[in-house]
């Protein structure tokens, strides 16, 4: 699926990404559980989200295979955990504020630029809509967010660019319960394996 990093990076919410600071209404200012419901062109899935300032768990749902990732930011580590390859991995994220990767393209915040398009209500929210857009090398990726007056992301449209024929997404949030989270969601599995620090970041422990 062709789509700029940076955006569904926002989304998924595996790092922690200087699009918050970029985009400051993609972050919430209330904790809060939802399922997302996404639609890409090569095929659909959900997503589980359990959201606090410091902590965040996505439990992903994919054809064949499921897949839980929590972000512990107040200990700058995420632990990735896949029951089907039987493991857990512990990577640091320290230092995503200054370098934000995936997929191995760095992401340059200074890129992106968005603007307020009004009021809207969408899927029985009230929400603001925003358009951002992500230029790099001459080439313009542009989404559509719409965020609650929480801040809170229940919906979101990315077209692919021109040079390519598909790579459209779409994200719904259902099921959007506003309030505090069990602490033992964002425990770790156990038995985890450190992975090597991002490239640019230093190794853990340091």
């Amino acid at each position: 699926m062709r789509c700029k990093p940076l955006l569904i990076s926002c989304l998924l919410g595996l790092v922690a990404l200087p699009s918050q600071a970029e985009l400051p209404f993609l972050q919430p200012n209330q904790p809060y559980s939802g399922v997302r419901i996404i639609e890409t062109s090569e095929g659909d899935f959900q997503q589980t989200v359990y959201w606090t300032p410091d902590k965040v768990r996505t439990e992903t749902e994919l054809p064949g295979m499921s897949m839980t990732n929590i972000v512990r930011e107040d200990l700058g580590v995420m632990w990735i955990s896949n029951p089907m390859m039987g493991g857990c991995l512990e990577q640091s994220i320290e230092g995503a504020d200054e370098l934000a990767q995936m997929g191995g393209n760095i992401i340059n915040p200074d890129n992106v630029d968005y603007e307020e398009l009004g009021s809207e209500e969408i899927d029985g929210y009230q929400t603001t809509k925003y358009q951002v857009t992500d230029t790099e090398d001459s080439t313009t990726h542009e989404a559509v967010f719409w965020v609650t007056e929480d801040n809170i992301l229940v919906r979101m449209e990315i077209e692919p660019d021109d040079s390519v024929s598909e790579g459209s997404f779409t994200m719904r949030l259902t099921s959007l319960e506003i309030g505090p989270q069990d602490d033992a969601l964002f425990e770790s599995p156990g038995s985890c394996q450190k992975m090597p620090a991002m490239p640019g970041m230093p190794p853990q422990g340091q």
